[in-house]
C-alpha cells in the first residue's frame, strides 16, 4: 500500500446470510482528497463505511488507511487508538452518540482527554479552537444536546471527530436529516475545514447535490456493485449508466446547488 493515498480499498466483499451486500468494490481517496459514495438505500454504501471504521469485518478484500491495513480487527487498545487518530466518522444522527448529561464542550473535551498528549492549558486552548472552528457560540458550547438544534448537534459531532486529529473523515449521511438551509451551512463548514486542514473526506450519501458540493470524485453503487466512478463533474454532468441518470433525475434542486 502506498502512503500517498489516505484510503485504499481493493476487491472488497461483504456477505451476509443469502445477501452479497458489497461485491468486489475498489477505490482510493488521495491524501486531502474527497470521494462521494452514492446509491439508494440498500446499495451497500453504509456497509462500506462500517467496514472502514471496524464495525463490520470484510468477507474478503483489503482496506488500508494511511497505509495501515484495516482488513482485520484491531488487536489492542493502542492499535484502536492509532486507528481513531487516522480516521473518524460523523453519523447521520449525532444525538445517539452524545451523552445527554454532558455539555457540548465537555463532549469534545472527553475526546481530547482520551487521546492525551496535551497539558491542561494546551487542552483548554485546543478546545476553544475546535468550538470556534465548527461555529458554535459560547452559549451553545455550554448547552446540553437536548437544548441544541440538529445542525448544532452535528457541529458538536464534527468537533469531536476533529479532536482526534484524524487524516480521514467519513461522513455517513451527515447532513441528510437536516433541512436544506442548515444542510448548506454544514456543507460550507465542512468545505472550509477541509481547505484549512487538508483532511480527506469520504462522503456516504444518497444525494447527488450534496456529493457535487463536497467531493472531487464519485463512486455510484447499486446492489453492492460499482456502476460508475470518476471525476464528480464528469459523472454527474454526463452519466454513462442508466442507473446514475435515474439518480440524477431524482435530484429536485436546479443547478446542483444545495439551498439554491
Amino acid at each position: 500500500m502506498t502512503g500517498m493515498n489516505a484510503v485504499e480499498v481493493h476487491g472488497l466483499n461483504k456477505y451476509f446470510k443469502a445477501h452479497h451486500a458489497v461485491a468486489d468494490v475498489s477505490f482510493t481517496v488521495p491524501a486531502g482528497g474527497s470521494l462521494g459514495i452514492v446509491g439508494e438505500s440498500g446499495s451497500g454504501k453504509t456497509t462500506i463505511a462500517r467496514m472502514l471504521i471496524g464495525l463490520e469485518r470484510p468477507s474478503s478484500g483489503t482496506i488500508a488507511v494511511m497505509g495501515r491495513d484495516r482488513s482485520r480487527p484491531a488487536r489492542s487498545g493502542s492499535e484502536r487508538n492509532a486507528r481513531a487518530r487516522e480516521l473518524q466518522i460523523v453519523f447521520q444522527d449525532p444525538y445517539t452518540s452524545l451523552d445527554p448529561s454532558q455539555s457540548a464542550r465537555a463532549a469534545v473535551d472527553e475526546v481530547l482527554r482520551h487521546h492525551g498528549g496535551l497539558s491542561s492549558a494546551e487542552r483548554a486552548s485546543r478546545l476553544d479552537e475546535l468550538v470556534d472552528q465548527v461555529g458554535l457560540t459560547d452559549r451553545q458550547a455550554h448547552a446540553r444536546p437536548r437544548d441544541l438544534s440538529g445542525g448544532q448537534r452535528q457541529r458538536v459531532a464534527i468537533a469531536r471527530a476533529l479532536a482526534a486529529r484524524p487524516k480521514v473523515l467519513v461522513l455517513d449521511e451527515a447532513v441528510s436529516a437536516l433541512d436544506v438551509s442548515i444542510q448548506a451551512q454544514i456543507l460550507n463548514l465542512l468545505a472550509d475545514i477541509r481547505a484549512e486542514t487538508g483532511l480527506a473526506y469520504l462522503l456516504i450519501s444518497h444525494d447527488l447535490a450534496v456529493v457535487r458540493q463536497l467531493c472531487d470524485t464519485v463512486l455510484v453503487l447499486r446492489r453492492g456493485r460499482v456502476v460508475e466512478q470518476g471525476d464528480c463533474g464528469h459523472v454527474l454532468d454526463d452519466p454513462q449508466e442508466e442507473y446514475t441518470r435515474a439518480l440524477r433525475e431524482a435530484v429536485p434542486v436546479p443547478g446542483w446547488t444545495v439551498g439554491a
